[in-house]
């Protein structure tokens, strides 16, 4: 911008001395309506429960306030967040995106290997268990009896007393009955 000034007999060419624009009328200032990503995780809690924000979400900037940018989702609920937390750049809300997904589907990959070597274990544990009490019966059903069986006798147990047939010692004949 040239501007002429006039200074007693000459006039002088002035070349305007370039003015710093305030951040809200930039260009590249982040403006109300325009489209912008989340390039962090954000937690909303509503009436129905606690809702995440994907780092990539595609928000509308309403205005900025004092305690950050309020912005706009896709289904008409807004919330206020730091300016740290948008980006205009799509390619840059892509990367961190597809490094979050890669974040998750690691973590995701291990929680599931981990959780495969616990169920392995535990089947493991359990085929021993079984094996375990499958060798305690066969012991149990094989091993010699301990003592040797009872065997009944008509008189008596073994390893009783009456283990021998008795003796006859007398005999003892019933009277007659005498007749009338």
């Amino acid at each position: 911008m040239v501007m002429a000034v006039a200074l007693g007999w000459s006039v002088a060419p002035v070349t305007a001395m370039p003015v710093e624009t305030p951040a809200s009328t930039a260009p590249e200032a982040k403006a109300a309506g325009m489209t912008y990503y989340l390039v962090q995780r954000v937690s909303l809690t509503t009436d129905a429960g606690v809702r995440s924000l994907y780092v990539g979400t595609k928000v509308t900037l309403v205005k900025r306030e004092k305690s950050g940018m309020k912005i706009r989702l896709s289904d008409g609920i807004e919330l206020v967040v730091t300016p740290d937390q948008l980006t205009q750049d799509s390619a840059l809300a892509e990367q961190l995106a597809d490094e979050e997904r890669g974040k998750a589907a690691a973590a995701a990959e291990e929680a599931r290997a981990n959780a495969a070597a616990r169920t392995a274990a535990e089947a493991a544990r359990r085929e021993k268990e079984v094996a375990d009490a499958q060798d305690y019966l066969r012991q149990a059903q094989n091993a010699p009896p301990s003592a040797p069986p009872a065997t009944p006798r008509p008189w008596g147990l073994t390893g009783s007393a009456l283990d021998t047939k008795p003796e006859v010692v007398a005999r003892i004949r019933p009277q007659k009955k005498r007749g009338k």
